[in-house]
């Protein structure tokens, strides 16, 4: 009786693990699938599923991130200068934009990630530098749906920004709700040179010149225009992988949105940044609210430390203080290493 009771048991955990097994081989055989197809076709944006999908609380302002999504050390310099408690108490929601990265022992990580932090959208396509507009549009669409706020903000994960500066200029209405406002580019030629990282086919994109475009390193606009963009999505074929000349400048012009320049309060050096935290002595206001970051993670960090401080401490500069005019960075000059890249293990 024990040996058939024995037996009966083990058929039965033998046929549930070899159909769980089965079941598990069938979503990562439909999930190649569906990824490889979106990567060769990379133009059904409404067509793009969630895999991951975070709550959007009622805020002010919601915070779209671009993000490598095998890269979690940007995403950890941005929560912990910027953490959700502290964001939720400025009423802003922040979330990261991540594809499906092509090592599947990844996925699982990701999805740690998402329960602990609850802050990170993800596409059923696949984590590509040509699949930059898919992920931008994947956030907006996200956002004009999903969130009950006024402005949007996106920015890459490698851009630092002074939340609080930024914060001011909504409140003071200073950005216009039916504009876009960021880095505004001008009379842009595309690259027709083939072994440019940059290059455009004709096929692309058959202009001489680009329709003026705000860099996707920083904007702001509203939910209004975000939904506007998305809707301009549906109705273009022509599909451009450079997504903030596709989105801020080909889309931007079938709803003749405007733009407003907010270039002289963007540092085209991660520097100058530098220069305004080491200010910090004779408590001077930093003239940039964002900026790239040099590959320096813990440059987030630091200026959100100064920029927090400034608040109730420094005064704004005069003009011959400006650190565009006074500011002295060391040069430094950038050596290829073979075998020079850090590795990053998921625990």
């Amino acid at each position: 009786m024990k040996k058939e009771l024995i037996f009966v048991i083990f058929c039965v955990s033998t046929t549930f693990i070899s159909l769980v097994t089965i079941v598990k081989i069938n979503i990562i055989n439909n999930t190649k699938l569906e990824l490889k197809y979106l990567h060769n076709t990379n133009k059904n944006f409404s067509l793009i599923k969630f895999i991951i999908e975070p709550k959007c609380n009622s805020n002010f302002v919601v915070w779209i991130v671009t993000s490598p999504a095998s890269d979690p050390l940007y995403r950890t310099a941005l929560r912990r200068a910027y953490p959700n408690e502290m964001l939720k108490s400025l009423n802003i929601t922040r979330v990261f934009l991540l594809g499906m990265p092509k090592e599947e022992s990844k996925w699982e990580y990701i999805n740690q990630e998402s329960q602990q932090y609850n802050d990170l959208l993800q596409g059923d396509f696949l984590e590509s530098y040509r699949n930059l507009t898919l992920k931008h549009l994947m956030g907006l669409r996200w956002a004009s749906s999903n969130c009950r706020s006024t402005f949007l903000i996106k920015t890459d994960n490698d851009i630092v920004l002074d939340v609080f500066e930024m914060l001011k200029l909504l409140q003071k209405k200073t950005i216009n709700e039916n504009a876009i406002a960021g880095y505004v580019l001008r009379k842009m030629k595309p690259i027709r040179i083939s072994n440019n990282k940059w290059f455009v086919t004709n096929e692309d994109f058959s202009g001489d010149v680009y329709p003026d475009f705000l860099s996707g390193w920083f904007y702001v606009t509203s939910l209004k225009v975000a939904q506007l963009l998305v809707y301009a999505s549906e109705k273009i074929k022509n599909f451009l992988w450079i997504d903030d000349v596709f989105i801020t400048g080909i889309l931007r012009q079938e709803y003749d949105i405007k733009i407003e320049e907010l270039n002289s309060l963007f540092a085209t050096d991660y520097r100058y940044l530098e220069c305004c935290i080491r200010d910090k002595k004779r408590k001077l206001k930093c003239e940039f609210i964002a900026g790239p970051d040099g590959d320096k993670k813990e440059l987030h960090i630091k200026f959100k430390e100064f920029s927090e401080y400034c608040q109730w401490n420094c005064s704004e500069r005069m003009k011959k203080q400006l650190v565009s005019k006074t500011c002295v960075a060391t040069y430094e000059k950038k050596i290829n290493i073979i075998n020079s890249k850090v590795q990053v293990h998921y625990i």
